[in-house]
């Protein structure tokens, strides 16, 4: 998801450590394509399967599966989009009392119910950007862990912190683009670098626009172009040399999904807006990604092209 896409109204959630120590907690984290998930308990029910994304701005959403068998009523609907504004739609909403991710637990939390797409095995429900709020998150790709700490991540001059905003409780950074200043969701459910289909007249390219598959969202199905560019694309100090990128048809915000993610262990720290990237090497490129069908409708409230 991204800004404007995500779910509105957040509900506070309290946290507390499950054990005494108030140390480091951490999980094994699967990838799946390009989105992460742990297990989970939800209610002292499970494990669970809930991925993890970073482009949802609301604190989880549960599948409707999950919320029959816990017997979870419907206290409310919240507003689910996308980024071009159109057909917004009302999702039901329940009460969480207990969710627990890797021996945290995560207390009076609100979710949306959707239904999470299946293709990829049984997944159960989405953990988002803002039920971390209190905490360090850390997403090891190569490392394949997921980590919860307190603290703050420390600036650096090296490139490997940027600032991040929040709009709509989802982490958006600054990519350069050759001249130019873009806006781009980290968003750990979508597929690689993705730029909004506005730009594509001002891009120094190599060869032309192709279709790379479809996308669809809340407010209808669109083909996606990608094309190769013959400029850089930097993101900190990290360089992306003439890669492939997706043109988003209607979105006004660029996309780093996990086919870039997975080189890095990426660690956010809400408290200060800061994002720290650490990968091994300063200079990537992105090859063209496999065409792939669009997701299942039942993504359509959620996700976005590319997810």
């Amino acid at each position: 998801m991204h800004p404007r896409s995500t779910l509105l109204g957040l509900f506070l959630a309290t946290a507390s450590w499950a054990g005494s120590d108030g140390g480091t907690r951490s999980a094994s984290m699967e990838l799946r394509r390009n989105m992460p998930l742990v297990q989970v308990q939800v209610n002292g029910r499970g494990p669970y399967t809930f991925g993890i994304d970073t482009g949802t701005g609301t604190e989880a959403l549960v599948a409707p599966a999950l919320a029959e068998e816990l017997g979870l009523s419907t206290i409310g609907t919240v507003e689910a989009g996308d980024p071009s504004g159109k057909n917004p739609r009302q999702l039901p909403q329940v009460r969480l009392a207990k969710l627990s991710v890797a021996g945290v637990d995560f207390a009076g939390i609100t979710a949306a119910v959707y239904a999470p797409s299946q293709a990829e095995g049984r997944c159960d429900g989405i953990l988002g950007f803002p039920l971390f709020r209190e905490y360090l998150l850390t997403l090891d790709y190569p490392g394949a862990r997921l980590t919860i700490d307190k603290g703050a991540v420390a600036p650096a001059k090296d490139g490997t912190t940027v600032q991040f905003r929040a709009p709509d409780g989802v982490p958006v950074v600054d990519l350069t683009v050759g001249s130019e200043t873009v806006p781009a969701v980290i968003d750990s459910r979508g597929s690689g670098l993705a730029l909004p289909g506005s730009m594509a007249s001002r891009l120094r390219i190599s060869g032309e626009p192709v279709v790379i598959g479809r996308g669809r969202t809340i407010s209808g199905e669109f083909e996606i172009r990608g094309v190769e560019l013959a400029e850089d694309v930097l993101l900190g100090g990290y360089r992306f040399q003439r890669s492939f990128v997706a043109l988003h048809p209607h979105f006004p915000v660029g996309n780093v999904g996990g086919i870039v993610l997975r080189s890095f262990v990426l660690t956010f720290d809400q408290r200060n807006k800061l994002l720290r990237l650490e990968a091994p090497e300063r200079t990537l490129t992105l090859p063209r990604p496999r065409p792939r069908p669009a997701p299942p409708a039942s993504d359509g409230g959620v996700s976005q092209p590319g997810h």
